[in-house]
Parts: C-alpha cells; sequence; structure tokens
C-alpha cells in the first residue's frame, strides 16, 4: 500500500497539471490536513486545494493541529470529529437523507 501511495500521480495523464486532472471531477471534497503529519504533510495538502479551487470544485479544507502524527485521523480528536461530522451532516441534507 505504501508503494502504491508513493507511485500514484494523479496529474500524470494530464500533463502533470493537477489543476487538469480535477476539472473531470464532479464530486464535492473535504480536504483534511493535520500539523503534525509527516506522510502528508500540509503543505501537500494545500497544493491539492489550490488545484480544486483553480480547477473550479467545491472543496472544504480544515487543518487540525495536532501532535500525533501519521495516523491522527483514527485518534479520537474533537475538532477532527466535528468537521468531519458537520461536512457530513451537509451532504447528507444536501443528498435529501
Amino acid at each position: 500500500m505504501t508503494k502504491a501511495l508513493d507511485y500514484f500521480d494523479p496529474a500524470r495523464d494530464f500533463g502533470d497539471s493537477l489543476t487538469e486532472a480535477f476539472r473531470r471531477a464532479t464530486a464535492k471534497f473535504l480536504v483534511v490536513a493535520f500539523s503534525s503529519d509527516w506522510r502528508f504533510a500540509p503543505a501537500r495538502s494545500r497544493e491539492i486545494v489550490r488545484a480544486l479551487v483553480e480547477a473550479g470544485r467545491d472543496v472544504s479544507y480544515a487543518l487540525i493541529d495536532s501532535q500525533l502524527g501519521h495516523d491522527d485521523f483514527l485518534m479520537p480528536l474533537p475538532e477532527y470529529n466535528r468537521v468531519l461530522s458537520t461536512y457530513l451532516g451537509h451532504a447528507a441534507t444536501e443528498a435529501g437523507t
């Protein structure tokens, strides 16, 4: 799995443009970064958000301050839970469920 993550490049087939890679997307996006994540650094998340915005996609972004490292999302962090539940609540409302 780590190797797949290391080699995955969504921009490869779009002239190395992450913006172009996202232009065809129809989903709404939530990008959550954790301040202490060494594997997927907040700078990379902001790069993804910028590309989504440039592509005209609907994106929400949150940076969660934490000292737990890469596996932050597995921990019971109140701020993360609030962000995720609020986003999913809005999505459910929009879907009519």
